[in-house]
């Protein structure tokens, strides 16, 4: 019993005795980490915003009758392309001179020398037409009493005979003549509805046939060769946006040759001097060239606003700040060289876009090598392992 006693209590010292001498040492030296790191030269940033636009139409013009009357001409439909019209110039000429002006030999009949002063109208097409059979009829009359008043002013001032009183009335009748003869020439005139400017008819209220007032309308044209793109800015980047300036207008609806987005070029044309009183928001208006009228209006768009702009900025991957409640730092290697990290506790950050962000200050220098990645782990101080090559980021995204 008590040789079993002794060899159970020698055991445990035979083993000690073979074993180790003494407990394993512990190392106070703490891994090098390894960290990507990026270089801190000064770049240019630009931050933008992006805002949405609708495109109308330049104007809408309101083709209105300006004599009644039945319409005997509308040849055009909703979604036609209307063509700019205006009343040619009339050129006032008298019988003789128009008689003289025909070829030797060629007698004009008696409706060619008492309709001479509307041949600016023959061939002249408009948008319509109202019937002005009963004023061709009066300016008939009109003319005709015109030419006779200028043969009895002739006969009055080769007559010897004639007093001033009589060549005063002779005159002041051939002046009343000629001015009820533009009066019904200018009546027939306004029979032609003219178009303004080039567009698309977007409504039609009357057909031919149909009986119009003076001043009824008759339809709608939107004028398509300029569009206008029509957006709101906050009122923090007005100063932004000024006449002159060029903007990119994304149409998502529509695509180019090659599948993408529609953009097209507008330029700034007004913006508002007195904001929402609710947004607070200015109204922007951009001209849009559209010469070929192949852009439609009434569609949304896109627009991106640099509202920040610094040629030499210090910017930083969004990834290298690291965020411990309300304050931001910075881990720095320095431009000097050397392996361990430099914590710039509480930097101050600026502008920033999706994947930048300006440093402001003087505490981060040009030459410092600012860690991207790992930077969530590390203390001021610690022993790093850097490299400038990361495998995460992108080859667009390269540059801010």
């Amino acid at each position: 019993m008590n040789m079993k006693f002794t060899m159970a209590l020698a055991l445990p010292i035979l083993l000690a005795a073979c074993g180790p001498g003494g407990p394993p040492e512990v190392s106070d030296a703490k891994q090098a980490r390894n960290v990507v790191v990026r270089l801190v030269k000064p770049q240019p940033i630009e931050v933008k915003i992006s805002l949405p636009v609708v495109i109308r139409p330049h104007e809408e013009v309101e083709l209105r009758a300006a004599a009644p009357g039945v319409i005997r001409t509308l040849a055009y439909d909703e979604g036609d392309t209307i063509p700019e019209t205006r009343v040619p110039a009339r050129t006032w000429l008298e019988a003789a001179d128009f008689l003289a002006a025909q070829p030797e030999g060629v007698a004009p009949t008696q409706e060619q020398l008492v309709f001479r002063n509307l041949r600016h109208l023959e061939g002249f097409a408009s948008f319509a037409r109202i019937d002005d059979s009963q004023l061709l009829q009066g300016f008939r009359e009109a003319q005709e009493s015109y030419d006779q008043a200028v043969r009895d002013l002739k006969r009055t001032e080769e007559y010897p005979q004639s007093t001033g009183a009589q060549l005063d009335a002779a005159r002041t009748r051939r002046s009343m003549a000629r001015a009820a003869v533009e009066r019904v020439l200018a009546m027939i005139e306004d029979t032609y509805v003219c178009n303004p400017a080039r567009g698309v008819l977007t409504e039609r209220l009357r057909r031919e046939g149909e009986y119009v007032n003076g001043g009824e309308l008759i339809g709608r044209v939107a004028v398509m060769d300029r569009l206008v793109a029509e957006l709101e800015i906050p009122e923090a980047h007005r100063q932004m946006m000024q006449p002159g300036v060029k903007l990119g207008v994304t149409l998502a609806s529509l695509t180019d040759g090659q599948g993408s987005a529609l953009v097209r070029e507008a330029t700034v044309s007004r913006v508002d001097y007195v904001a929402h009183p609710i947004t607070h928001s200015f109204t922007v208006e951009l001209e849009l060239p559209n010469g070929d009228m192949s852009l439609p209006a009434g569609i949304f768009g896109t627009v991106h606003v640099v509202i920040y702009r610094k040629p030499d900025a210090l910017v930083v991957p969004l990834s290298a700040v690291r965020l411990s409640g309300t304050m931001k730092s910075l881990f720095v290697l320095p431009a000097s060289g050397g392996s361990r990290v430099q914590e710039l506790a509480d930097v101050r950050l600026g502008n920033m876009t999706s994947q930048w962000v300006e440093v402001l200050g003087n505490r981060l220098k040009p030459g410092m090598r600012v860690v991207t990645f790992g930077a969530q782990m590390l203390a001021d101080g610690d022993e790093v392992q850097w490299t400038e090559q990361d495998p995460y980021v992108a080859a667009e995204e390269s540059s801010p």
